[in-house]
């Protein structure tokens, strides 16, 4: 039983890597094929058990009235027709050898002179008695009795597969609608529903649950786009204050050195905080402003200012550039967007460099940061994921950020291992 259940198992196994239409009538044709075959074994045992029964019977009848012919008359010649025939032990000329040394029962088909032949042999007082019937054409009936439901057999499968190909089909047109219609949903509508559409239809408690989970996702987005929106804009102000109030302790003290230092890293720290706040505000919305898209961002001149700032933020981690671009890089982007990413990418290197510092390279299509060091594969993947952090006290949220952007322009970012270095490189044109 082992075969049969293996070849259940990879059946199994391959009607599910079928779609749903196919199952669908994959699952009916079996079934009527089943069906089919069974009835039709069924309908040939029958007959062959009533042709069997019918024929011995006869058979029987035919010797039990030969008996009473010779409890008559002893000399009553034996029955000789075109298809039945009574042989005694005794006529040893006559009798056939194919059946001359059966013992008393029912035998068949026997060949005898190329005829198929049902036999009954009997011992009575009279010695045995053999009966045969000729049942050649009724064999030949039989066959061609069998290759008509055959046949007949095969149409229904076809018929069948017909039919449920094209049911399946209606049945599952209703789960391709929906399918439809959910995949050309945009991301951006917001008040979208799609059950007045399914009015009436079976998968009408399916579109009401959508609706259900897109009025849940409604409230969700807005709620997140009007806090970061007013978080963004509530911000704004006590940064400007603080912008306002150093510009003028800038003048009031030029001549303090070391006010003047201690100035610097605050107006860092509050273009910093500006540029995140800018940030937040531009990826909580639905899609990039026209003012966002049309601004162009020249890299080879704002990665200086974000070097001299990370600088200034670790003066004891050495910092190398090279600057391999022979025009301009220019990307469609807000200046925030690209200080924010390069910036966390190289925050990132330093943090991660033991001391030893990092290798800083812009070309014409992309920016990549290396340092010294090794990531097992495994965490490599899930630098990315908000939360997650290799650092003791870090937060996992600089690189992820840098994800979201770049997801937000069409950037391509990697973090791999080459070497005893480890690269994250963003590539602005694909």
């Amino acid at each position: 039983m082992n075969w049969l259940w293996r070849g259940v198992t990879r059946l199994r196994d391959q009607l599910a890597q079928l779609n749903l239409r196919q199952r669908i009538a994959g699952t009916m044709m079996m079934m009527v094929t089943a069906a089919g075959l069974l009835l039709a074994v069924w309908a040939l045992l029958a007959n062959r058990r009533l042709e069997l029964n019918v024929t011995y019977d006869l058979l029987s009848e035919e010797l039990t009235h030969y008996q009473q012919r010779l409890h008559q008359d002893p000399g009553t010649e034996p029955l000789q027709s075109a298809q039945l025939r009574i042989y005694r032990s005794r006529d040893i000329a006559e009798l056939p050898r194919e059946i001359a040394r059966y013992a008393p029962g029912t035998y068949g088909p026997v060949v005898i002179h190329k005829r198929y032949m049902r036999v009954l042999v009997r011992d009575t007082e009279f010695g045995r008695l053999y009966i045969t019937y000729d049942i050649t054409t009724q064999l030949v009936e039989q066959r061609i009795a069998a290759g008509i439901l055959a046949i007949g057999l095969i149409t229904t499968i076809l018929l069948t597969a017909w039919l449920a190909y094209t049911l399946s089909g209606r049945l599952v047109d209703p789960v391709k609608q929906l399918a439809h219609r959910l995949s050309n949903i945009d991301p951006r509508e917001r008040q979208l529903r799609i059950a007045n559409e399914f009015v009436g239809n079976e998968l009408a408690p399916i579109a009401s649950s959508v609706d259900t989970f897109l009025e849940r996702l409604d409230g969700f987005v807005e709620r997140e786009q009007s806090f970061t929106a007013t978080a963004s804009h509530e911000l704004r102000t006590p940064l400007a204050v603080i912008q306002g109030a150093v510009e003028l302790l800038v003048e009031q003290h030029a001549s303090d050195a070391q006010s003047q230092k201690a100035l610097a890293r605050i107006q860092r720290a509050v273009r910093e905080m500006a540029d995140f706040t800018d940030a937040l505000l531009l990826l909580s919305r639905e899609e990039r402003s026209a003012d966002g898209a049309e601004r162009i961002c020249d890299v080879s001149s704002l990665l200086p200012r974000i070097i001299d700032d990370q600088h200034a933020t670790s003066p004891q981690q050495h910092l190398e550039i090279d600057m391999d671009a022979t025009q301009p890089v220019r990307v469609a982007a807000p200046d925030t967007m690209i200080a924010m990413v390069i910036g966390n990418l190289i925050r990132n290197a330093l943090q991660n460099s033991g001391g030893k510092g990092a290798h800083c390279r812009l070309t014409q299509e992309s920016f990549s940061v290396s340092n010294r060091g090794h990531i097992p594969d495994q965490q490599l993947a899930q630098l990315f994921t908000r939360g997650y952090t290799t650092r003791t006290g870090g937060h996992g949220m600089g690189l992820y950020l840098a994800r979201r952007i770049c997801d937000r322009y069409g950037w391509q970012i990697s973090l791999r291992n080459e070497g005893n270095e480890v690269t994250a490189q963003v590539l602005f044109q694909q």
